[in-house]
């Protein structure tokens, strides 16, 4: 697949763990994903980049260096793009849980994208900030409560490689109000929301990139590539991300943003990740057949692998 070159306006851009022990989450990540890493100094909180194929694909930050942004800084799952009906995975959220992921979405402005964020009900936690010469961040809490980030590209882009394995090729949502979440990221990233026809499920949409006679602040545009998981986004109707129902019933799960993961073989991957000290939360297809996996890392955070057919070898690949 084509290395990106820019994201559009609401388009999925990064993600980034937030761990009490960067260390160890290195050495689950190395084993299970394949990634090296490159480390940043003090100016930049000693964040670090995980790599692949010479690409930044993710990032990992200590907990408590703030609610930067990415680009800064699951029993009834698989049903569609990727986790389906959450069965809770989020559980705990920032207090319950030592570590957990972050997702990023593309603005032009994120200054803007600030106010927008207050206007629809979201809370501003952290920015607008400069990230030295990189890019500009905010980091919000959405209404519903799930954490996600904002990133106005600079001199870094985002995810080097996207739709790959070892790199992020999708995002879920998993909220109890729909509409007040779809609401909020419409009128925040211009993004319009749709059924998505790989789920077969009521419940599940995505959020797609507007099309061109939209005319929304954001705007989008790219190279058309596909739509759906595993698929760089570019294009104007473009599928970014899912958004599903948090599982009934479990009163303590808190609403939150899932990153996915490309794998060559996700039932491999699945078994390192196992002995590697993982919690397999679901283990299966999704709705396009694809194997697909949620797990819990050793510290808890939670993220999905997603098997990307045809994508030629490489070596280490996972």
């Amino acid at each position: 697949m084509p290395e990106p070159v820019s994201y559009p306006a609401g388009a999925l851009c990064w993600a980034d763990l937030r761990t009490a022990d960067p260390v160890a989450a290195e050495h689950f990540y190395a084993a299970v994903l394949g990634w090296s890493y490159l480390r940043t100094g003090p100016a930049y909180d000693h964040y670090g980049y995980a790599t692949w194929q010479r690409h930044m694909v993710a990032g990992i930050a200590r907990s408590d260096t703030g609610e930067r942004s990415g680009a800064a800084e699951a029993s009834d799952a698989g049903k569609a793009s990727g986790a389906g009906e959450s069965s809770g995975a989020g559980e705990g959220g920032d207090g319950g849980a030592e570590a957990n992921w972050i997702v990023s979405f593309a603005t032009r402005s994120a200054d803007a994208l600030a106010d927008r964020v207050a206007a629809a009900g979201g809370e501003v936690r952290h920015g607008p900030e400069d990230f030295g010469v990189l890019g500009r961040t905010v980091a919000a809490v959405d209404p519903e409560g799930a954490h996600v980030g904002f990133w106005q590209a600079r001199a870094h882009l985002g995810a080097g490689l996207f739709g790959e394995p070892s790199a992020l090729c999708w995002a879920e949502l998993a909220v109890r109000d729909t509409g007040r979440a779809d609401r909020f990221y419409e009128a925040v990233l211009g993004v319009h929301v749709t059924a998505h026809d790989a789920a077969g499920e009521e419940h599940y949409a995505a959020f797609r990139l507007p099309d061109e006679s939209a005319g929304h602040t954001e705007g989008a545009s790219g190279t058309p590539a596909g739509s759906g998981p595993g698929i760089a986004p570019g294009a104007p109707g473009e599928a970014v991300a899912g958004r599903t129902v948090l599982a009934a019933g479990r009163p303590g799960a808190e609403p939150f943003w899932m990153p996915y993961f490309g794998a060559r073989d996700a039932p491999r991957t699945v078994d390192v990740a196992r002995r590697e000290g993982a919690t397999v939360l679901y283990e299966g297809a999704n709705g396009q057949g694809r194997d697909v996996a949620v797990l819990r890392d050793p510290q808890g955070a939670v993220f999905a692998v997603l098997e990307i057919p045809g994508t030629p070898a490489r070596p280490g690949t996972v």
